[in-house]
């Protein structure tokens, strides 16, 4: 069932679209009915209107600023646009703020019908389309998690290394593992470039549908091999090779080429079908299935490489070993990249997964018995340059984070990988507490402005904005990520205060009293306070 909410500042045309819309055979709840554009908003703050009929020209604030602060606000609620004005230049106004339809009255019931029917279907198909992705993504979440995908995820981690029954597992399962020699593939889904557009894929439905497709076309590759390719974790797909090459070894270069023209194959083709980018990590040819742990440990450990090595795709473990990682790392760009993302404000949780992976994907550097302090110590100035931009914030706390201080040489390898990663939080987190000071400030004038204008009854979210220098949408994400309520919760919750105050210490009539607090009509004033306190104006002052 439906909410729908009549905007006239005409009381007989709300009232007779009301009942002509509450006696029709329309899937519809409740028709609310507002006398402007102010009381229009306060509907939408506080229901969940599925349709908005509104007229253009009323009193206080119009149809056309309405439906500005609409698609602002609430931009996936649907408008219609009834009106006595047939102007080309008033329909289109209205048709780029997203009007659904326009008509003039006075309106025909058997089209007004037809309208509001035609929105509240689609209304509906909307919820049944969410419904249905809904239940996809389940579905996808049951196959990612079936019995098959566990056992096999398990065995290649190690868990079932000790297991007197491989053999009884593999047959429940349906899977054959009778080697005996095996190579394990780790394929990773480049979720930050893909589709056509190179758009990153964030939603975890897509995620699982795109695994769940890669997973085919790997075994379409590999139809002419004895393989078996299953979802991992994130956004990793493994493929166990069986192979019978008892002259590995004689022929290791030719078999080292068949494997990675095996690797390059998938990339090409998971490119073509899915236009997703993707790195495959090879291990080693090893024995037996004790080895599998150890081979899915070095194809994982391959695919990292590609943060040294943007430009390539395919990784065979036992070429990067010896490599000299620290001359190819691209590390300035990457520190860089990582620096903007400290920079976004974003959750210090997030910040510090951030920092994990950086230092992760710069981890070959550390793997060299060679390695020195160069690339990780540029780093760090890297990063303190950051904080010295940002001392008006920071204030002096930055200069305990003086690299040529903080770093204790001489180092060893882990040490220095260590003492990066802590060197790097510690400066996120400085960043981040300066940067949510700065947030706090901004809330602190928006409350400040918020406080003064409340009662004016004409204040838009738009006003407020705009007296802080933000977009609407960023400031009420800001707002109600450090207020912990939305801008209009805010304005409304002054305003009820204000309202009980008055009741409760003057002896000001309702009309005024609602005049006060910002409400045109005391009706529409009437109604917001019950709702808010539970009781009417009249039952408070008693």
């Amino acid at each position: 069932m439906h909410t729908i909410l009549v905007v006239d500042d005409e009381a007989i045309v709300c009232q007779g679209i009301r009942e002509f819309l509450e006696k029709s055979d329309l899937p519809i709840e409740q028709v609310l009915t507002a006398s402007n554009g102010y009381e229009a908003l306060d509907y939408l703050r506080m229901e969940n209107v599925d349709l908005v009929l509104t007229d253009i020209q009323m009193d206080g604030m119009n149809g056309i600023t309405l439906m500005e602060s609409i698609l602002s606000e609430n931009p996936d609620v649907p408008v219609v646009v009834i009106s006595a004005h047939d102007e080309f230049d008033y329909a289109q106004k209205c048709i780029r703020l997203g009007a659904r339809d326009y008509l003039i009255k006075p309106v025909l019931l058997s089209q007004l019908i037809e309208v509001v029917n035609k929105e509240l279907t689609r209304r509906s198909e909307k919820y049944k389309l969410r419904a249905e992705d809904s239940l996809k993504l389940r579905f996808s979440m049951t196959g990612v998690s079936s019995l098959r995908t566990y056992f096999l995820n398990e065995m290649i981690s190690g868990s079932l290394a000790h297991a007197d029954d491989y053999r009884f597992i593999c047959e429940q399962i349906d899977v054959t593992l009778s080697g005996p020699y095996y190579s394990v593939f780790v394929t990773e889904l480049q979720w930050e470039r893909a589709g056509i557009d190179g758009e990153a894929i964030m939603l975890l439905r897509d995620r699982n549908l795109l695994k769940y497709a890669a997973v085919n076309i790997i075994e379409e590759t590999l139809t002419n091999w004895d393989a078996i390719s299953f979802y991992s974790y994130g956004n990793k797909v493994v493929t166990i090779l069986q192979l019978e090459w008892d002259d590995y070894e004689i022929n290791k270069a030719d078999n080292i080429s068949k494997l990675n023209m095996v690797g390059k194959t998938i990339v090409q083709n998971i490119g073509q079908y899915l236009n997703m980018e993707a790195i495959v990590g090879i291990s080693p040819i090893q024995m037996g299935l004790q080895a599998l742990p150890d081979s899915y440990r070095k194809a994982s450990e391959a695919t990292k490489w590609h943060g040294l090595y943007e430009t390539r795709s395919i990784f065979f473990a036992e070429d990067y070993q010896s490599k000299e990682a620290s001359v190819q790392v691209n590390w300035q760009r990457k520190t860089d990249e990582l620096l903007e993302e400290i920079k976004t404000g974003r959750k210090l949780e997030d910040i510090r997964q951030v920092v994990d992976g950086f230092i992760s994907q710069i981890s070959p550097v550390f793997d060299q018995e060679d390695t020195t302090a160069g690339i990780p110590l540029s780093i760090a100035y890297r990063a303190y340059a950051v904080m010295l931009e940002m001392k008006e914030t920071v204030g002096e706390r930055y200069k305990a984070l003086d690299p040529i201080h903080y770093f204790r040489f001489p180092l060893q390898t882990i040490g220095m990988r260590q003492r990066l990663a802590s060197f790097l939080l510690e400066c996120a987190e400085l960043i981040h507490s300066s940067m949510i000071d700065h947030d706090r400030a901004i809330v602190q004038q928006t409350i400040a402005y918020i406080r003064a204008e409340f009662r004016n009854q004409e204040l838009k979210i738009q006003d407020i904005a705009d007296h802080v220098y933000l977009s609407p949408n960023y400031l009420s994400f800001l707002f109600k990520r450090i207020a912990n309520e939305t801008v209009w919760e805010y304005v409304t919750r002054l305003r009820m205060e204000e309202a009980k105050h008055l009741l409760l210490n003057t002896s000001k009539k309702r009309y005024e009293i609602a005049d006060e607090v910002g409400y045109e009509s005391p009706e529409h004033f009437s109604r917001v306070f019950k709702r808010y306190y539970g009781e009417s104006p009249n039952a408070v002052r008693g």
